[in-house]
């Protein structure tokens, strides 16, 4: 209790020096709020409670609130300290004129009227011609330029084949323009047949059905599954009367099976193709375990595995009263993704591959031209 009180003390501490000094942390120096954070990390590693820790939260909102009122008076059109806005757009017309980004002066892809300025005698201002001003292509604000060597190589997102849509895509609702409808008269009545429907307005696309989807993967888990046990057993009978666990193991590994009897999780899920539907995969294993229509064991290795789970109604009532819920978060991204395909030697997806829609975000196209 003595030790709690102690952290109690200390975090209520230095947070009042925030709240009675804010200037001292919203200066241009950001030494105070970088002391705070650390004081804070140092006491924090001794925290066992909630209640600590809710203490805690509390001084990094006021912190927060303290940064971005230091941004925001760092930004707020102060030349000295913020950014200067008739200052940065000189900078760009000064990059797209001179053709920055490319380091080779007799590079294809400047212009004459480029080369010219990057000419030691032409450097330090602009020409005053039209001619200089204007340039080969009609405009001197080449946002193509621009975008193409200054913007695009800051991007720091994974460039993804397609987007993560899958089930969780939504088409956009067209707004309903509500008419006013007139006074009801029995003498305007006008006589209307009903809609014939067809057998094919029924069909109902899968494309966005999650049930539907996730059935056929589990087809497919079954299906290999079986096709994996009976090609190694097929190999093992040409081993000879007793083969040894390493070449067991061996065959195991060819066709993606475990010793538990079930499929390779890693390989199962992996599509070679598309990063983006091996994310959409591990979300459909996922549903399907939380379903208990897929169970996940692990082998002698530790490697996850996974097979259809047998399904029984009264089995399934009860074992959803007493089993308790475990739940593991697994994260993946485009490094680990090749490194698991250059491991496993994946080169065709157990799930097939799905056709992906070319989708373009707005504004895509302002960087082309």
């Amino acid at each position: 209790m003595q030790e709690r009180r102690a952290i109690q003390h200390s975090l209520r501490e230095i947070q009042r020096q925030m709240r009675e000094n804010p200037d001292e942390f919203i200066q241009e120096d950001p030494t105070a709020l970088l002391d705070y954070l650390a004081q804070s990390d140092r006491i924090i590693k001794n925290v066992k409670q909630t209640a600590e820790a809710a203490i805690d939260a509390r001084g990094l909102v006021i912190a927060a609130d303290l940064s971005a009122r230091r941004v925001q008076r760092l930004t707020s059109g102060n030349v000295g300290n913020g950014v200067d806005v008739d200052e940065f757009v000189s900078k760009c017309i000064t990059y797209m004129l001179h053709g920055r980004g490319i380091e080779d002066d007799d590079a294809q892809e400047l212009s004459s009227t480029q080369r010219r300025r990057r000419q030691p005698n032409n450097r330090g201002a602009l020409g005053s011609d039209d001619e200089d001003q204007i340039g080969d292509d009609g405009d001197m604000m080449n946002w193509a330029h621009l975008g193409r060597f200054a913007c695009l190589p800051a991007v720091r997102r994974p460039a993804v084949p397609g987007f993560l849509l899958g089930p969780l895509s939504i088409e956009k609702k067209a707004r309903k323009i509500t008419k006013r409808s007139a006074p009801f008269r029995v003498n305007n009545l006008e006589e209307v047949r009903p809609q014939e429907l067809r057998a094919e307005d029924l069909t109902k696309s899968d494309k966005n059905d999650l049930p539907a989807i996730c059935k056929k993967i589990c087809v497919q888990l079954e299906q290999a599954q079986a096709e994996s046990q009976d090609a190694v057993e097929e190999q093992i009978d040409t081993l000879g009367d007793e083969p040894t666990p390493e070449d067991e193991r061996a065959l195991m590994d060819r066709y993606a099976l475990r010793s538990t009897g079930g499929i390779d999780l890693v390989r199962f899920v992996i599509n070679p193709r598309s990063f983006g539907q091996t994310i959409e995969n591990m979300f459909y294993i996922s549903f399907l375990i939380r379903e208990g229509r897929v169970r996940l064991d692990f082998d002698d290795h530790g490697l996850p595995a996974i097979e259809p789970a047998e399904r029984d109604a009264s089995a399934e009532v009860s074992r959803s009263k007493t089993a308790m819920r475990h739940q593991a978060i697994m994260s993946i991204d485009m490094a680990t993704w090749r490194d698991m395909i250059d491991i496993f030697n994946i080169t065709e997806p157990m799930i097939p591959h799905r056709q992906e829609e070319e989708q373009q975000g707005p504004g895509a196209r302002g960087w082309y031209s």
